[in-house]
């Protein structure tokens, strides 16, 4: 008897569920982070940029000195918050820190992977209201060996027009560079 029961009420809640909603991803920003902070030494303070940092593969018609000194900017503006201090390579920085930025259309997904080893894996159309990806790599190197410690992979639509363009970038930066620990 009791099992008639429980076959009735699997197949009530059986005939209950005929299909499942569809949904509009509708993502802001993917991360993706490899690598942890232990490399930086405890009483660490000063940091200098990479001889390579600021590679761009973006569009021939976009500003790659502005865009790269407003990352610059992003950049030394989130560290210097937490305390850090740029200075030479030459002085004996206690780490390193790099970046690159690319647009979909000139640096694909599977491209972006063989050189970094990082995917959100978030198709350009679920970035609502854009037909193509911006990527931001920020990687952290170890002193004087420069090998990679920590990278991140940042993903969003990519932003036509200057319209708080600096604004999302210091956003996006502090994002990536949250979990960085505080100078002390």
């Amino acid at each position: 008897m009791k099992w008639i029961s429980t076959l009735i009420a699997t197949l009530t809640l059986t005939a209950c569920v005929t299909s499942t909603p569809e949904h509009e991803n509708n993502f802001s920003i993917g991360v993706v982070i490899s690598g942890d902070f232990q490399f930086i030494p405890t009483h660490a303070k000063t940091y200098a940029w990479h001889p390579d940092s600021g590679k761009t593969y973006i569009n021939k018609d976009m500003n790659q000195d502005e865009l790269r000194k407003v990352f610059n900017h992003a950049i030394e503006k989130t560290l210097a918050d937490k305390g850090y201090i740029r200075v030479d390579i030459a002085n004996t920085p206690q780490f390193i820190v790099g970046y690159g930025l690319a647009i979909e259309s000139q640096l694909s997904d599977d491209e972006l992977f063989a050189k970094t080893q990082l995917s959100t894996g978030i198709p350009a159309q679920d970035f609502k209201g854009s037909d193509e990806k911006g990527t931001l790599f920020i990687a952290l190197f170890d002193y004087p060996m420069l090998t990679p410690k920590w990278k991140a992979l940042a993903q969003s639509g990519a932003a036509s027009g200057k319209s708080g363009q600096k604004q999302r970038i210091e956003d996006y930066v502090t994002t990536v560079l949250r979990d960085l620990p505080a100078a002390r």
